[in-house]
């Protein structure tokens, strides 16, 4: 199929195509990830338009309280906010959605076009998806493959406005960091090509010139262009020890299967060296150079693996739909196109639409310390509070300062080397690990109950004498240093689900089934998806040796959302 015939084809075929690619990219939209990032981000938003600036102090933790931060991803914090404000914080999971979709949707045209195939388009988009999803959390970080998306539709077989490719530029880098390497991708895809002259690379310079510009419209300036930079090429700092940046070759952190498979896909490139391929198909040089770039990019950190995959599809389009341009008559391409949307849609079968248990896994809420938190702001608890580096963000969200953090996922945007160097000594329990946290300034510890050595942490805190703990819910134990003062008689948070999954499991610490199982069926009335209560429920029946009743307790339970972590 030729770009005319494409535009020719029936309608049913194009949208047959189209509702498959939209209905599989929405598939790969369901990654469920420990993510921290989402809860600061939308905190971010609620004090930017408390204090009408875009220029932040810190004031949430209290080592670096007052400092400047750079939050280069101002603009998509305060959409955050505004998206809850709107339509409530599970609603976010359609907000990711939404991106993932239209990421991917507009990728498949450009491949269309490009490949001149809407097959080869839906199977090269539907790759890049796939080798993205372990990757596509609630963050800011899908704006950068979204605008990568469109810079791509704005300049691929197109002579591009520099106007509008400066007004991408001025949105996306207040969206997203990744704007940089989006200026790297304007360098390649403006290239005179297949028109070299001295005219054709001076228009593009200035193009460059004027996108660069238009990036400079933030509120740290040039800082923001220096941020990456510093980031990618700094191999002594220590946050590059975050599973994210690591190399897709070490273990641990979010892992990419399917990668270890595409890394080898560059290599059909030398099928563009036959005469026969390229008088059909041409030299597609901006994919070639930006698969090229982004796979080394890829190869350092794992975190690039789906602008990898994006790139990759542009340059396998044109092959597949060469491979595919037999695929002609009317009926076969309807037939065709229907199996494509009948296998996207056995795809979700297993998933539903609903916003609460969607959100509830996709960012691991039953990971956090909502009842202890719960706690600390109902006994008017403030302070310098030592906490997981993953729960910094959720006491922001949740106190608003008054609970005040060591360390959080904000990293070098704000805090200095040694801060990380500090936490990651007390997360590994090294022998001066109490002496540290206590040098730090820290009133109160916060951390998980069976992770990060947490039940042995909290043995050493209290064979010190100098620490009480004052409360535990069903993920984390909360101490405080016996001179800073609280109240004689602490309140019990307001009844929630929370509360009475604590007390499940407070019970099922008691061997108490009986009263454990009870707690957990009261939760799952409230939120019959809930993973803590889906466990112990389990875990309690299990116990009584009644295992046909757990069974159907565990497919129910992965009704509401499929997880590969309930037991």
């Amino acid at each position: 199929m030729t770009d005319r015939s494409a535009r020719q084809s029936p309608d049913l075929q194009r949208i047959l195509l189209f509702c498959a690619g939209a209905v599989l990219f929405l598939s790969f939209g369901y990654t469920e990830m420990a993510g921290s990032d989402l809860w600061w981000h939308i905190a971010a938003g609620r004090e930017l338009l408390q204090t009408g600036t875009p220029w932040m102090v810190d004031d949430w933790s209290y080592s670096a309280h007052g400092d400047d931060w750079l939050n280069h991803e101002w603009l998509a914090d305060i959409g955050y906010f505004g998206w809850t404000q709107l339509f409530g914080i599970q609603a976010l999971v359609y907000w990711k959605w939404l991106v993932v979709v239209a990421t991917f949707g507009i990728l498949q045209w450009v491949l269309w076009r490009v490949g001149e195939n809407g097959f080869a388009a839906f199977l090269c988009a539907g790759l890049a998806a796939a080798l993205a999803s372990p990757f596509v959390d609630v963050r800011p970080h899908l704006y950068t493959l979204l605008g990568f998306s469109v810079l791509l539709l704005l300049t691929l077989q197109r002579t591009p406005s520099r106007w509008v490719l400066a007004l991408l530029f001025l949105v996306w880098v207040n969206l997203h960091g990744g704007f940089f390497f989006g200026l790297m991708a304007l360098a390649i895809l403006v290239f005179p090509w297949r028109d070299f002259s001295v005219r054709q690379l001076k228009g593009a310079f200035l193009t460059g010139l004027v996108c660069l510009a238009a990036a400079a419209l933030n509120p740290s300036g040039f800082k923001t262009f220096l941020y990456p930079l510093v980031y990618a090429f700094d191999q002594s700092s220590p946050f590059r020890e975050l599973a994210e940046w690591h190399s897709p070759f070490r273990p641990g952190g979010i892992q990419s299967p399917l990668f270890f498979y595409a890394i080898w896909l560059p290599a059909f490139a030398v099928f563009y060296a036959v005469p026969a391929v390229r008088q059909r198909t041409g030299v597609p040089w901006e994919a070639l150079a930006l698969t090229a770039l982004t796979l080394a990019m890829a190869l350092t950190s794992r975190r690039f693996i789906p602008i990898y995959g994006m790139s990759l599809a542009l340059m396998l389009a044109p092959l597949l739909g060469l491979a595919l341009s037999p695929v002609r008559h009317r009926v076969l391409q309807v037939g065709f196109a229907t199996a494509f949307l009948l296998l996207a849609l056995m795809r979700t079968l297993p998933y539903s639409l609903q916003a609460a248990p969607n959100f509830h896994y996709l960012t691991a809420e039953y990971s956090y310390p909502v009842d202890t938190v719960d706690f600390m702001l109902a006994n008017e608890l403030s302070g310098n509070v030592f906490a997981l580096y993953n729960w910094g963000g959720y006491l922001h969200l949740r106190s608003d300062g008054q609970l005040k953090v060591f360390i959080d996922g904000r990293a070098d945007t704000l805090y200095q080397s040694e801060t990380y160097h500090q936490y990651v000594a007390v997360q590994r329990s090294q022998p001066d690990w109490i002496e540290r946290v206590e040098q730090s300034g820290a009133d109160y510890f916060l951390w998980p109950i069976n992770r990060s050595g947490g039940a042995e942490k909290y043995r050493q805190l209290m064979a010190t004498g100098r620490w009480q703990g004052i409360y535990q819910d069903s993920v984390s134990w909360l101490a405080v240093r016996k001179e800073v003062a609280v109240p004689n008689e602490f309140s019990l948070p307001s009844e929630s689900a929370m509360r009475v999954l604590t007390e499940g499991v407070q019970a099922a610490g008691a061997n108490q089934p009986e009263e454990a199982l009870a707690r957990a069926v009261v939760v799952r009335e409230k939120q019959p998806w809930h993973r803590g209560a889906c466990q112990l429920q389990l875990d309690m029946l299990r116990r009584q040796g009644r295992l046909d009743v757990a069974q159907e307790v565990y497919w129910d339970c992965m009704s509401y959302f499929p997880t590969k972590y309930l037991r």
